[in-house]
């Protein structure tokens, strides 16, 4: 009997082992074969990039600089017309180390002070700066790009520049809105006052995050930077959400 339970135990104890080490092999293959396979779609599921955006009133978010318009003199001459206007920009920014493909800038819907939607506003997105683009390509981590959001010219030349409206007095600033297209119904033209502005962030690899910036004017102009930036008297810009 003793015999026989040793002979047992010699012989089903190699034979368990030889079981869990072909049971371990056959894991690690099929997990190296879900690797292979979906690795790339496991990562970017797992780990997305977090997007986030700034409104901010300073250099260089906000900044002077020279424009230009041409217009046809008295005899149908081109005339050309130089001009100051003041850029106030978004930062829009990668928190995650994933990088962020694709990225783009929706505003989606304006609203004044008092809930009222600015309905000439058709939604379409913003132009990064200094490009006529509505899409970055890649945006790393901790480094902020600019996409430009509203400017202001000087209001001496507003039939120069085209950026007029009616309603609003003479010698008053008007917002233009920095999208990728413009309309007839102007409604990328804001007279001055408080505005609500409702943007998407969004990327390739990354759901859309949504962002509330509020815009104080009463169209002052001004070509001093320490009275344009003021947040009691300038233009005030800050995100809320």
């Amino acid at each position: 009997m003793i015999s026989m339970m040793r002979l047992l135990v010699s012989t089903e104890v190699p034979i368990t082992l030889e079981w869990i080490r072909s049971l371990s092999t056959l894991a690690a293959c099929l997990v190296a074969l879900a690797v292979a396979l979906w690795g790339e779609s496991m990562k970017r599921w797992f780990y997305k990039p977090k997007l986030d955006l700034e409104a901010l009133v300073r250099r260089p978010d906000a900044e002077k600089v020279m424009r230009e318009a041409v217009t046809l003199d008295s005899y149908d001459e081109p005339m050309t017309t130089r001009f100051e206007a003041w850029f106030f920009r978004l930062a829009i920014s990668n928190l995650s180390k994933t990088p962020a493909r694709e990225v783009q800038v929706y505003l989606k819907r304006i609203e004044k002070a008092d809930g009222t939607v600015v309905a000439k506003f058709t939604p379409m997105h913003l132009k990064w700066t200094n490009t006529t683009s509505t899409t970055r390509k890649v945006l790393l981590k901790e480094l902020p790009i600019l996409c430009d959001f509203i400017h202001v010219s000087d209001p001496q030349y507003r039939p120069q520049h085209g950026e007029n409206l009616g309603d609003v007095p003479t010698g008053r600033a008007i917002m233009c809105l920095d999208v990728e297209a413009t309309n007839t119904a102007q409604g990328h033209l804001l007279g001055p006052g408080a505005y609500r502005f409702y943007l998407y962030v969004a990327a390739e690899n990354s759901p859309a995050r949504d962002f509330t910036v509020e815009v104080r004017y009463d169209g002052t102009w001004t070509t001093n930077q320490d009275q344009m930036f003021d947040q009691e008297i300038g233009f005030r810009m800050k995100k809320l959400t």
